[in-house]
């Protein structure tokens, strides 16, 4: 008995370090314009929706046609009183979100009893991300053995790209459990048969996958296919069984699916347009490349992931020395679907849809795991000293990534609290607040500047969101600005949206500051000739 729990305590103390580091950077950064939005589905209000079909009374996202207070847009990511329940969480879904519901509505719960501060929403992804451990710890054990455990741990642990998802306030997390989940389960009913209660769970942990996110498809089919295959002890009815079960789990939902996909959106097209320098093949094979990497958008320093890299082409020459045709033994297979099956499926997404997905890593993350638990079989596999130079050399280059993390002011380059709190610096009662974005980057400023005050220095707020198409130059700018002496356009997270207010300010007032801070830009304008922009005339000829 002292011996097995001598064997437990790395992982325990691995464990702890883990939650550590997710916890540490909970609350480091302010939300960015995903997060809002999750904010925002969790508490049912619809933000991507187009201007005709609002509907006010179910907390839809509306430009108002005057000023407002910044609490008029911050509460866009907040819980109404009474707050909305689950069929208006599943209608702003429908209407806003590229994902289906289970995550949104888990959120909604969470957000009820802790609130919807930063730390609070991201602190629900930790959760989820902590509960893979000890997945993650037993699936290694079985598919390379007891020393496969702790190095599949410690990549978990320290991977920059599986910090940064932990900590993001969206659905990652949740995949990877399911996913995950899911896999521990297959294995199960290859190796032992069917059961009751493991059909159940690999059932259900299927049919929340596919209602979390719409690529979990991917490995869920790539798991499928492993199965059929290889069904082991479980027959080839119960997963005919299994697979109609889920299916008819998720029809509620997926019937609506093509009416709910055509739906405008404020950010419809954002997958359509090349991002710089794309190029298909060099994308395709980073996608696998992206769950070991050091680089991502927190920045890193091309030179510092050549060296990873370099490290894992040795790691990966010994782990071909060393297991030969056993990296491929039957249960190892399900691992290098699992990797795959993600990037594949993406690819074939792109090729239907004429997207560019593939430039963005984060919707491969179901194969992270795969990943993580193939070199932790390989280093398993090596010698104790090779073993450690190799573990030490992998999280020596993580550091740096996790160190980014934590001195970096901002998540994805969108330092949206801080744009906030200073706007609350330098603005008065005076003053006009315009946010040129999509809603969500609308209600995060406002959500920011709200928290540092803005209900007591009086500043009035606008949105102007390019894609709805309701504002005009300068008849809303009249409506917005009048009697106002300074107005303030902040531009974030835009997604191609033109800015013809932005031209009007510069062509008729005068440009005081210009400043940009990552992500954000803000200027500053002043009316040309007089005090105040459109001021009122003073009534003449009174009787």
């Amino acid at each position: 008995m002292s011996t097995r729990y001598f064997r437990l305590w790395p992982g325990l103390m691995l464990f702890l370090l883990c939650g550590l580091l997710r916890v540490g950077l909970a609350d480091r950064h302010g939300l960015w314009a995903d997060e809002l939005f999750s904010l925002a589905m969790a508490t049912g209000h619809s933000l991507e929706h187009p201007a005709a079909i609002a509907d006010p009374g179910h907390g839809d996202f509306i430009e108002a046609v005057v000023a407002l207070p910044p609490s008029a847009y911050s509460r866009y990511v907040q819980h109404d009183s009474p707050p909305a329940g689950p069929a208006r969480v599943v209608r702003a879904v429908f209407l806003s979100e590229t994902s289906p519901p289970i995550y949104f509505l888990l959120l909604n719960g969470w957000t009820r009893v802790l609130g919807t501060s930063d730390s609070a929403l991201r602190l629900f992804s930790i959760m989820w991300s902590l509960a893979c451990f000890p997945i993650i710890w037993s699936l290694a054990r079985q598919v390379g053995g007891r020393a496969a455990s702790l190095p599949a741990c410690v990549l978990f642990t320290f991977s920059p790209a599986c910090l940064f998802y932990s900590t993001e306030g969206r659905m990652y997390s949740l995949v990877w459990f399911l996913t995950a989940g899911a896999m521990l389960l297959t294995l199960d009913l290859h190796r032992h048969g069917f059961r009751w209660g493991t059909f159940l769970l690999w059932v259900g942990a299927g049919a929340a996958g596919l209602l979390t996110h719409y690529f979990f498809i991917f490995a869920w089919a790539g798991s499928l296919a492993w199965l059929l295959l290889y069904p082991g002890k479980f027959g080839r009815v119960w997963i005919v069984s299994g697979i109609i079960l889920v299916g008819l789990s998720v029809l509620p939902w997926y019937r609506h699916l093509p009416e709910s996909l055509a739906n405008w959106r404020v950010t419809n097209n954002w997958l359509n347009l090349e991002p710089e320098g794309y190029d298909s093949l060099t994308a395709f094979l980073f996608l696998p490349w992206s769950f070991l990497s050091i680089r991502g958008v927190w920045g890193v320093p091309p030179r510092y992931d050549l060296i990873n890299m370099g490290i894992f082409l040795v790691l990966a020459a010994t782990m071909v020395g060393k297991l030969k045709w056993s990296l491929f033994l039957e249960r190892r297979r399900l691992l290098w679907i699992w990797l795959l099956s993600p990037c594949v499926g993406v690819l074939a997404f792109d090729i239907w849809r004429g997207t560019y997905a593939m430039a963005v890593p984060r919707y491969v993350l179901a194969g992270m795991p795969a990943a993580f638990l193939l070199v932790g079989l390989g280093i398993g596999r090596l010698h104790a000293w090779p073993r450690w130079i190799f573990l030490s050399l992998i999280v020596l280059l993580c550091t740096i990534g996790i160190r980014r993390q934590f001195l970096n002011q901002s998540r994805s380059y969108e330092p949206t609290r801080q744009v906030g709190q200073m706007l609350v610096e330098i603005t008065s009662a005076s003053d006009l607040v315009i946010v040129h974005s999509i809603p969500s980057g609308v209600a995060g400023i406002a959500r920011y500047m709200e928290a540092a005050g803005a209900s007591q220095n009086g500043v009035g707020f606008a949105s102007w969101v390019g894609q709805l198409d309701q504002r005009r130059v300068p008849q809303d700018l009249q409506k917005l600005a009048t009697g106002r002496k300074q107005i303030i356009l902040v531009k974030i997270h835009e997604v191609g949206a033109p800015a013809p207010e932005e031209t009007w300010l510069e062509l008729s007032a005068n440009s005081k500051e210009k400043k940009q801070y990552e992500g954000i830009s803000w200027q500053i304008f002043q009316p040309c000739g007089a005090d105040t922009f459109f001021p009122l005339r003073s009534p003449t000829n009174l009787p």
